[in-house]
């Protein structure tokens, strides 16, 4: 009799048979994911308890996951789903920031159909249980546009007299007249200096200061008039904001390098080389804005139900087709 109840209840056929320890559920997670059965390991993920669930975080290798994505979507966002509802503070470590910055490499370039839909729960779940990445997406899409916009500043300049040249030609121009400007009014302290200079001291004293005649005083308002004229030109003011334009250039060219950069070490295979930097970083900058709205303004994280699982803690999605051309980022 014992035995046919036995037969009748049988093992649960809710995920949880077989699974006594982290380390059996870790096994049974890395089978799903190699034969890239993700909806079962959600299923699977869905219904661990906390401290289960804390052990096995700390040690999936969740960059096996990351590399899969957007095919690895329903596991990681049934692991986000589950950390929001089931862990509370301290929150273990979990390469959140690393997911984000996947997904905004997939948006940066969707081949993908339905990425849209297959990705909205997985961000949603990523900012809730981070909500400082928006801080961080916003703030790199900034900096992408500001690098886009400062790649327009390398035009033409305008020069002493109005007419468009290159910077590089405005500067040789700008440094010619001061080299001969310089040279003039050189030669004139030298000429004054045979007449002005004189190496007693008592000469520049006060009272002697006090002293000099009214042709003195005229000559040397001449004297330094002259010289004044000769270096206070126009002109020369233009070197100040040559150099004012430079420096932003170069500044500018910081900005755009560093941005490539930080691409390069989210996408390996980008070939940030060869593409140009413009549209390179206006992809990018798409992507952050995508991921920026699927993860949606900010909220609390989901109640638990009835039965120890959140609403979305199974990784479900509904395989429903919707139009995919008014989300996505355009090339």
């Amino acid at each position: 009799m014992a035995d046919s109840r036995e037969r009748i209840r049988g093992p649960p056929r809710d995920g949880r048979e077989g699974f006594t320890s982290p380390r059996q559920v870790l096994r049974r997670l890395m089978l799903l994911s190699e034969g890239r059965q993700y909806r079962e390991a959600a299923t699977v993920v869905g219904r661990l308890g906390p401290s289960v669930l804390r052990s096995v975080v700390a040690e999936l290798p969740m960059d096996i996951l990351i590399e899969a994505l957007p095919h690895s979507t329903y596991l990681l966002e049934s692991f986000f789903n589950r950390l929001n509802t089931v862990i509370p503070n301290p929150k273990p470590e979990v390469p959140s920031e690393a997911i984000m910055w996947h997904l905004v490499k997939l948006f940066s370039n969707p081949h993908e159909s339905g990425l849209r839909q297959r990705c909205t729960k997985l961000a949603q779940a990523i900012g809730t249980w981070q909500p400082s990445l928006r801080d961080a997406l916003m703030a790199r899409r900034k900096q992408l546009d500001q690098a886009i916009e400062g790649l327009g500043v390398h035009g033409l300049t305008a020069d002493h007299s109005g007419s468009l040249i290159s910077l590089h030609i405005a500067l040789k121009n700008e440094l010619q007249r001061h080299i001969e400007t310089y040279k003039t009014a050189i030669h004139k302290l030298e000429e004054l200096s045979t007449v002005t200079v004189n190496p007693d001291p008592a000469q520049s004293s006060h009272q002697r200061l006090l002293a000099i005649s009214h042709g003195d005083i005229q000559q040397r308002l001449i004297d330094n008039k002259t010289l004044l004229t000769m270096l206070d030109k126009p002109a020369l003011k233009q070197l100040s904001q040559l150099l004012e334009n430079l420096s932003q250039r170069v500044q500018n060219d910081k900005e755009v390098l560093f941005c490539v950069g930080q691409i390069r070490r989210i996408d390996t295979s980008a070939n940030t080389e060869e593409r140009p930097a413009a549209g390179l970083l206006m992809n990018y900058s798409r992507g952050c804005e995508a991921v920026l709205g699927l993860m949606g303004p900010l909220s609390a994280p989901s109640s638990p139900t009835s039965n120890g699982c959140g609403s979305g803690s199974d990784g479900y999605h509904s395989d429903s087709d919707t139009d995919e051309t008014k989300y996505l980022p355009q090339n």
